[in-house]
């Protein structure tokens, strides 16, 4: 789950919830670890500007890596077609 909105910065930021539901600590970082590398790496296809709150559900802790990558990707395109692109020169 994702909530989103339009951030006061020229970059998209990111904000992580994993909560105990999801599993044990270990687990629980390896979620949150491999959200912040999914980011890293598609940075591009997300919009620019935005404040994301991943919020992490249980089946995060059982889905591959491929699976995690395909749902954000999802999420960011949904928001690149929500967004609409600011006017320039005001």
């Amino acid at each position: 789950m994702v909530i989103a909105r339009q951030g006061q910065q020229p970059w998209t930021r990111i904000g992580l919830t994993v909560s105990r539901k999801v599993g044990k600590a270990v687990v629980r970082n390896l979620v949150k670890r491999r959200l912040r590398e999914i980011f890293r790496k598609n940075k591009a296809r997300i919009p620019a500007g935005m404040d994301l709150i991943f919020i992490a559900r249980r089946e995060a802790a059982t889905a591959s890596f491929a699976v995690l990558t395909e749902e954000i990707l999802n999420l960011g395109a949904a928001l690149q077609r929500r967004v609409k692109p600011t006017q320039q020169g005001r």
